[in-house]
């Protein structure tokens, strides 16, 4: 088989994945692209929990536009909510999305070789 064949034929397989990696996470990217939520993260990052105000007393944002945010961060898994009396905090969970990452890059970093 021709040498430009199979080159062709890896770097489709690898597109693929990319492809497939894209879908899988399109979420978490999506959540991440905003800056406000990578405000709100950056924040949280270094509390154990925040409430809808305390994060709004942080940042610029009204609490409907905090609660927006942490809503699809929530959806993209990287924020967790725990109720305690009235109020429901919010805390990061960004490493369980280091893998999911770090198997994007690798595949990115293939094309790139």
């Amino acid at each position: 088989m021709n040498q430009c064949v199979i080159i062709i034929r890896v770097m489709e397989h690898d597109i693929k994945k990319i492809k497939e990696l894209f879908k899988k996470n399109q979420l978490l990217f999506s959540a991440l692209g905003d800056p406000n939520r990578q405000e709100i993260l950056l924040i949280m990052a270094d509390t154990k929990h925040l409430s809808v105000g305390q994060v709004a007393k942080l940042t610029k944002l009204s609490r409907p536009a905090v609660s927006h945010h942490l809503k699809i961060l929530q959806e993209a898994q990287l924020v967790t909510q725990h109720i305690e009396g009235t109020r429901r905090y919010y805390r990061p969970t960004l490493k369980a999305h280091i893998t999911p990452i770090r198997q994007f890059l690798d595949a990115v970093a293939k094309l790139e070789t």
